[in-house]
């Protein structure tokens, strides 16, 4: 698994509480688009929490952990 330095989803809202509207469009964007390409390759992922999507640097988020995740058939 790739280095991802920015903290996950959890510890930011704990730290801001709350994020401008922008903000959250942009990981409500980040989060469906992950979950399409899943989808598109036949995975769901079925862990999707807070402590699960990590920020990168740059601010995008990344969903982590497939640990329970399954191919769909």
């Amino acid at each position: 698994m790739d280095y991802i330095n920015g903290g996950d989803l959890r510890y930011h809202i704990g730290k801001r509480r709350k994020f401008t509207e922008v903000e959250t469009k942009f990981f409500v964007a980040c989060i469906v688009l992950s979950l399409q390409y899943l989808h598109t390759n036949r995975v769901i992922h079925r862990d999707i929490k807070p402590e699960n999507l990590v920020l990168e640097s740059n601010g995008y988020v990344r969903l982590t952990d497939l640990g329970i995740s399954r191919e769909w058939r």
